[in-house]
């Protein structure tokens, strides 16, 4: 089955970043992906400002922009089980058989899922459970690099980001995670793919997200449900950041 049990693949890619292209292009052929559109949408000018953003304004809200044009874009193309994916990602070597055994443990009412990124704060109340082997059960969760919305969800989906564009730290990422949290969300794990360290579309800048990833899981489903390349990049951050991790656990056991 693999990814032909979804119906539609939407890339968010900018037309003049053509290394990004080919570099997806590669990793869409290296799993089977066939078909992809690619979305955009015309970036804010320069001057930009939107306060309610916590990092770039005009790169948070471009974002947020191209992604719910792919939205849209599902919707008009009556997709059932669109799959989103933003332009930086890279798939894991067993990404085929770890997603056929996941399609069969997903059940009927699954609202989003995700099959990147990672379960955000408030770190105290952790924000996955264990569904099934390779399916946890999530509440609020964070990055937008690799997803499905069902269906029948997508208009629900869209309504929620009109009314929560304008809030505060209204990123994109966040918007659609806490929608996944109320709306039957699940996420893969192991997780299929992830961001390349790179050059955000967001800032500018370099960013790297391994340590990030890491440890969120190792918070929210524990070191020991950890895969081995995540638990080496946990230990490692761990031994860089002594008493971090006991102040995390102990704000766990003060809220049981």
């Amino acid at each position: 089955m693999s990814f032909n049990f979804f119906d539609r693949v939407y890339c968010i890619h900018l037309p003049n970043e053509r290394e990004r292209k080919n570099k997806i292009s590669r990793q869409f052929d290296s799993v089977g992906i066939k078909n992809v559109k690619y979305i955009s949408a015309t970036p804010p000018p320069p001057k930009f400002t939107m306060s309610n953003m916590r990092r770039s304004a005009r790169g948070e809200f471009g974002v947020n922009l191209s992604q719910i044009k792919a939205i849209v874009h599902a919707i008009a193309d009556g997709a059932e089980r669109p799959l989103f994916f933003e332009d930086d990602i890279k798939f894991a070597d067993n990404t085929i058989d770890t997603l056929n055994a996941t399609i069969k443990q997903l059940p009927r009412d699954w609202g989003v899922l995700y099959l990147g990124g990672h379960p955000r704060g408030p770190v105290p109340a952790r924000q996955a459970k264990q569904h099934s082997t390779n399916l946890w059960k999530i509440q609020r969760y964070s990055f937008a690099d690799a997803y499905c919305i069902n269906g029948d969800y997508l208009t629900k989906f869209y309504d929620y980001w009109c009314e929560n564009i304008t809030r505060d730290d209204a990123m994109y990422d966040f918007i659609l995670g806490e929608f996944a949290g109320q709306n039957n969300g699940y996420s893969i794990y192991p997780t299929l793919c992830e961001q390349e360290p790179g050059i955000s579309a967001v800032t500018g800048k370099h960013d790297n997200k391994d340590s990030i990833l890491a440890r969120a899981w190792a918070t929210h489903i524990g070191p020991n449900n950890l895969t081995q390349e995540h638990k080496q990049r946990f230990e490692k951050w761990k031994n860089q950041n002594p008493g971090k991790w006991q102040q995390t656990l102990q704000r766990q056991a003060n809220k049981l």
